[in-house]
């Protein structure tokens, strides 16, 4: 995968079962046929790394928040690129790219592709931001994260989707402008198995 550093993370299939997106039944899991072969337009505007994102000596509550935040907001302009087509195309693709890394990619992968051969009739008009929540840091240092926050998937969707209490959301430094301006891409979010789906900081 182009532009990730350290993004290794093993998710077990329990786990990515349990990330709250919504799957559509009897359809294929196949990524490839719902993508757009089409090249994807240039980005209008050029995103830098905002000052808001560069990590303090000691990070704390309130900048893991405005990165969860920003990551999610992106996550939802994804889907609301993609609900709007009813297609993923390589921008789409591009987009989950700059935010997601490992099997956490291949889930919101395979979930919008999943969804756009139902032509998104499970997705809210237009779908929505999922709702994060840092509560606690795990572990940080400049570039992994580890934290505890509350997680909910339902402002994407028509349908109400259960919390995730005090989900557990990895981060790994990323290379992913011009779409995520944080320097941060998530490369666990879910309930980890111990000893399985998470890489300690170092």
């Amino acid at each position: 995968m182009r532009r990730w550093l350290l993004l290794i993370v093993l998710v077990t299939t329990g786990c990515r079962a349990g990330s709250g997106r919504a799957t559509t039944a009897n359809t294929t899991s196949t990524f490839p046929p719902s993508i757009e072969e089409t090249t994807a337009p240039a980005p209008t505007t050029v995103t830098t790394l905002a000052s808001s994102f560069e990590a303090p000596a000691v990070i704390d509550l309130a900048y893991v928040q405005r990165v969860l935040k920003t990551l999610y907001r992106l996550d939802g302009d994804a889907s609301r690129r993609a609900y709007a087509m009813k297609a993923v195309d390589l921008e789409v693709v591009a987009r989950l790219e700059a935010i997601f890394g490992g099997q956490t990619l291949a889930e919101a992968k395979r979930v919008l592709a999943e969804n756009a051969l139902e032509r998104f009739v499970l997705f809210a008009d237009p779908p929505g931001d999922a709702i994060v929540r840092a509560v606690e840091i795990i572990q940080a240092t400049q570039s992994c994260m580890v934290i505890r926050a509350d997680l909910e998937y339902g402002p994407l969707f028509k349908e109400p989707r259960p919390l995730q209490p005090l989900a557990v959301i990895q981060l790994r430094r990323a290379d992913v402008l011009p779409f995520n301006p944080t320097g941060w891409g998530v490369v666990f979010a879910g309930t980890p198995t111990p000893g399985l789906d998470l890489e300690v900081c170092t």
